[in-house]
């Protein structure tokens, strides 16, 4: 389909889902929970929302209660939203989106659901490194993925970039270390390519005994092999490795008992 008529289509979306509030609601393991529709990708994102990451969803439901939920790459929200809808106040989520669009649906999805108290949404990049530089956006629009911080990575985008937005940079360290964000009991990271740069970035975060589990989608066997023997130097360990979230390779690590 052209770009002509996808507009049209989009549009015409839009418009329909406008008559509804521009949301639509979806029932997730339980829970009903409102996303934005504002085009096509957003509304996929809303049909597909209990089938296409299964393995996160089962994540998500392993948590203790009285957490802290770290989501890196937050999109418009679905897994920021789903945590804070099943257990309430007992999770506190801090979820990071820099695409400007994502940003702007992460937000209004948390309006949509009365989430505020649970949920706060921050538009910076975590990374490898705390610095200003730019966001390279293949296509800039709500829902769009791929990305990248730093530079115009084509292998990660698979398009050249639609738009390059000024954005900052930080590591995990910093977070906790620089600005007082609470340590993570968990962390989400799918990011698109830069996920061991955030690793190297986290050293000190990792280690905290705080910090129960992660779970990363990791592209290459080297990227794999890298995040694990990483992941070993900070105590922990891979729980189970899948391809059901949408065929990306899945790990979830957890803290390994000690003697």
């Amino acid at each position: 389909m052209n770009s002509f008529l996808m507009n049209i289509l989009s549009g015409f979306v839009v418009a329909l889902y406008g008559l509804k509030g521009g949301y639509a609601k979806v029932k997730v393991k339980g829970q009903t929970i409102r996303l934005a529709v504002d085009n096509l990708r957003t509304l996929q994102r809303a049909k597909t929302y209990s089938i296409k990451e299964p393995d996160t969803l089962d994540w998500l439901d392993s948590f203790q209660p009285d957490s802290c939920l770290f989501d890196l790459g937050a999109n418009i929200g679905q897994y920021s939203l789903y945590p804070a809808a099943k257990y309430g106040k007992k999770i506190r989520v801090y979820s990071f989106e820099p695409q400007c669009a994502n940003y702007y649906l992460l937000n209004r999805n948390i309006h949509l659901n009365k989430l505020e108290s649970i949920v706060t949404a921050y538009c910076v990049a975590v990374s490898g490194q705390s610095t200003f530089s730019r966001l390279y956006i293949p296509k800039f629009i709500g829902g769009g993925n791929r990305s990248q911080f730093g530079r115009e990575d084509l292998k990660h985008m698979k398009i050249p970039s639609a738009h390059v937005q000024g954005m900052f940079g930080v590591t995990l360290d910093d977070l906790c270390a620089r600005w007082d964000f609470p340590c993570p009991n968990y962390i989400k990271i799918d990011v698109d390519g830069i996920e061991i740069p955030i690793i190297r970035g986290a050293e000190n975060t990792l280690k905290r005994p705080e910090l129960r589990s992660v779970i990363v989608e990791l592209g290459t066997i080297e990227e794999q092999e890298e995040a694990i023997r990483l992941m070993a130097q900070a105590g922990l360990g891979v729980k189970s490795r899948t391809t059901r979230n949408w065929g990306e390779t899945c790990f979830v690590f957890e803290r390994m008992a000690t003697l």
